[in-house]
């Protein structure tokens, strides 16, 4: 199983993202995964609903200090399996071109983060079993190429 930190560098590698918008890509592409893997996650660490939407807080933390600032690349070889791949690959084709204010909006219509967010209490995790819950009837995404 990949970590959340090795999705993040596979999405930033891919296309040019900012915290706010890689973090709406790590939420959804955890999605397509559970939803794709009968409830196998893509990565074991926690997905809270901040005011923002859906946060992986240690993938935050490493990547705060670029603001809203595109995050560069590296050269990091790819500890990811082809499947885990298949699933990131999806939401970038599909999602990849949204701006982080419009994943934001998208979040905040969406069952899982809307259940979990408490304002003023931005630790509330959104549960693996709500995420898949939801996505399993609502993901528009073709989930026969993953």
């Amino acid at each position: 199983m990949a970590s959340a930190g090795d999705v993040a560098k596979y999405l930033i590698k891919s296309l040019p993202v900012d915290n706010l918008k890689l973090q709406k890509l790590l939420y959804y592409s955890q999605a397509v995964h559970i939803v794709s893997h009968n409830k196998t996650p893509l990565f074991p660490e926690a997905i809270e609903a901040w005011d923002y939407g859906p946060v992986v807080p240690e993938v935050y933390r490493e990547y705060k200090a670029y603001g809203f600032d595109i995050i560069p690349g590296s050269d990091d070889p790819s500890r990811l399996s082809l499947e885990e791949m298949k699933s990131i690959d999806l939401v970038i084709a599909s999602l990849g071109e949204m701006s982080g204010p419009e994943l934001i909006n998208q979040t905040h219509r969406e069952a899982p983060w809307r259940d979990a967010y408490c304002p003023g209490r931005p630790s509330r995790i959104i549960s693996l079993d709500s995420m898949y819950e939801y996505f399993k009837e609502n993901l528009d995404l073709p989930l026969d190429a993953v």
